[in-house]
Order: C-alpha cells, then structure tokens, then sequence
C-alpha cells in the first residue's frame, strides 16, 4: 500500500505540536552530546522577519508575515528531503487566480539528508510560487534562495535564514528572511481584530504575549525574541542560531 501525503496547501496552514519542539525538550532533559536530527523545519506557520536589500516601491514594504514550513520524503527514492514554503499573502489570494498552474507554495531540494558541520541544512534554491489575481490582474511572486537551516538537538529546524525575491508585478525587491518556528501574534485585539496606533499607524502590540502558547505551541523560552509591530508577530532576534544558556 502506497503511503498518503497530504498536499503542501493542506499541511502548511495547520499549527501541530511537532517533533522538533518535543525533540528539544529531550535534548535538554538527557543533556550531552546527541546525534544530529535530519534535516527538518518547524511544520506549520513560521514568522518570518524580512530585511529590504535592494528595491523600491510598492514591492519593497515588506516587513514580516507567516510562512508556512515542512519538509517530507519521497519514500524508497533516496533522495534527501523536500521542502515546502507558503507565505500567507499568497495564500490570501489563493482561489482569485484562474490559472491552476500557479502554486501557492515553492519546493526545493536538500543537499543532504543531515546537517552539514555548523549544523545548518541548505535548500540552494525553490521553485517559483505565484498567484495572478484575476479581477485585478496582480501578479504576486515569491522565489527563496540560499535557505539555511538550523538543524541541531537544541534548535531543531526551529530558526532559518533565506534570501527573499519578491515581486508585484514589474516591481522587484530582495529581502533577507528570518524564521523562527512557531508563529506566535504579539499584536493586541479589540473585537477580534489587531488595534493600530492612530498616531503611528503601526500595530498595537504587547512582548508578553511572545511567552503565551497558541495551539499548544510556544516559543521556546532560550530564544531570544522581539516583538514587531508592523507585523505583529514575535521574531527571532538577531541570525540563527540564537539561543540564551
């Protein structure tokens, strides 16, 4: 009997308690030198701080957003893992585009099966995810490169870094990714909907909220996080890996 996979666009969007945070608390409950994982990436929603390296306009605004993470094998092929990547703007659009051929989520391959000597797994690049708005004709487009993972007993896939090219339409930026698995909001609610500052504009938020659990996930509390208020969401601190004793 062949195994069943979900799709990308059905795993991506669900927030489960996974291996990777169980794995850390194993390590550092058994203390000592462990055996590396394999390469992996905290599955479900990660919240990814974007750094503008090169571009302007429209396209050159982003700040930070979810992205959706795993990575999964083809069994019997032999081949190292694959893995996925969704952002929530494109999913967001999902079903305004008329063309099928368009995907919501980018794959890459993994150079190896475990992590290299400074522990971090490498995706060199991913295929393109896109979406073409069919009422407005905005053309949306992600492509990652260079996406490093940290992939360690410790910090199980649970920080990345990647560079970024993102488009809409004949505008084009480069960013720096950061990641940090899992998506946890620090933005405050009133009526089920984020406050923003009216003398700001920006988000009103609250860093204790990057210590909650949502889903039975939280932060793991070594990680050193801040609180962004353009996107609302609780990000990694400085560059994988980053952890405090």
């Amino acid at each position: 009997m062949k195994p069943v996979r979900m799709p990308p666009s059905k795993l991506l969007t669900s927030l489960v308690p996974v291996a990777p945070l169980a794995m850390t608390a194993w390590a550092l409950a058994c203390g000592g030198s462990q055996p590396p994982p394999q390469c992996t990436v905290g599955r479900g929603g990660n919240a990814v701080r974007y750094t503008l390296v090169e571009g302007s306009g429209a396209c050159a605004q982003k700040t930070g957003e979810i992205v959706g993470a795993q990575s999964y094998r083809v069994p019997g092929s032999g081949n190292p893992p694959t893995l996925s990547l969704q952002p929530n703007t494109l999913l967001s659009l999902k079903g305004q585009d008329p063309d099928t051929s368009h995907l919501t989520w980018s794959t890459g391959t993994y150079t190896t099966d475990y992590p290299e000597a400074d522990s971090f797994c490498t995706v060199p690049s991913t295929s393109e995810a896109r979406q073409v708005v069919g009422s407005s004709g905005t053309d949306v487009r992600y492509v990652w490169n260079n996406v490093r993972i940290y992939d360690s007993t410790a910090i199980p896939g649970t920080q990345w870094t990647a560079d970024l090219t993102y488009s809409e339409g004949s505008c084009v930026a480069k960013y720096k990714a950061v990641g940090l698995f899992p998506a946890i909001s620090c933005a405050v609610l009133s009526g089920g909907k984020p406050q923003t500052d009216p003398n700001t504009g920006k988000l009103v938020v609250n860093p204790a909220l990057c210590k909650s659990r949502v889903l039975g996930l939280s932060i793991d509390p070594h990680f050193p996080v801040t609180c962004d208020d353009n996107s609302g969401l609780c990000v990694l601190a400085g560059d994988p890996p980053q952890a405090t004793p």
